[in-house]
């Protein structure tokens, strides 16, 4: 039988899972290097993401979400740099033509996955709203100072975890010949919804300005 405490920490864990499979840049990333690049290079990607919820997980703890909240135009600036990389990202992959080998030589390039999956997961600010709204259990119920800490491993832990089994999924050999056949069309559907992504943000300061 779980305690108050264990049953919470569940719950978080729950929500932020679900969230994490929900459909966005950081998902269309992971999918689209398992599938044209090796395990090692998603990995990589996968700890940039990490790093970049970490980073999200710790601003969300110590209150810097109510902090955006107070500064729309803070928020505003850090929208819309994360519409234009979005964007940016949506047409590289429009223009970008799938190398048949499926697999990265160049180590040089290598080094540059983990940086591309740090950016694009700091690219959506409003990330911290979610995180808050995730945290808000475990802020309004933290009997012992370093409990909200020892959330945030967990769920680094579980964001992790979860980007591993995606990669492996989509390295499988029968899921890359398959995507063999659709590469293109699958890359095209993904360039054109990074750029939804940019474009929804773009949206979000545009209706903030009109209504605050």
């Amino acid at each position: 039988m779980l305690n108050q405490t264990q049953s919470m920490i569940a719950s978080i864990v729950l929500l932020n899972l679900l969230g994490q499979l929900s459909p966005g840049p950081d998902m269309l990333l992971i999918s689209k290097t398992a599938l044209n690049y090796s395990r090692w290079a998603a990995f990589c990607v996968a700890l940039g993401i990490t790093t970049g919820v970490a980073f999200w997980l710790l601003l969300t703890i110590e209150g810097y979400s109510a902090l955006l909240q107070q500064l729309p135009w803070l928020q505003n600036i850090l929208m819309l740099a994360g519409g234009s990389y979005l964007i940016y990202c949506g047409y590289q992959m429009l223009r970008t033509v799938i190398p048949q080998n499926n697999s990265i030589t160049t180590p040089i390039q290598e080094k540059h996955f983990f940086w591309k999956g740090l950016i694009t997961n700091l690219s959506n600010p409003k990330i911290i709203f979610y995180l808050g709204s995730v945290m808000s259990m475990a802020m309004a119920n933290v009997h012992k100072p370093t409990l909200k800490y020892e959330i945030m491993l967990i769920l680094l832990v579980q964001v992790l975890l979860t980007l591993c089994l995606m990669i492996w999924l989509f390295s499988l050999p029968i899921i890359k010949r398959n995507y063999l056949h659709w590469s293109l069309a699958i890359d095209r559907i993904g360039g054109c919804a990074f750029i939804c992504f940019g474009c929804w943000l773009y949206i979000q300061i545009i209706t903030s300005l009109l209504y605050h």
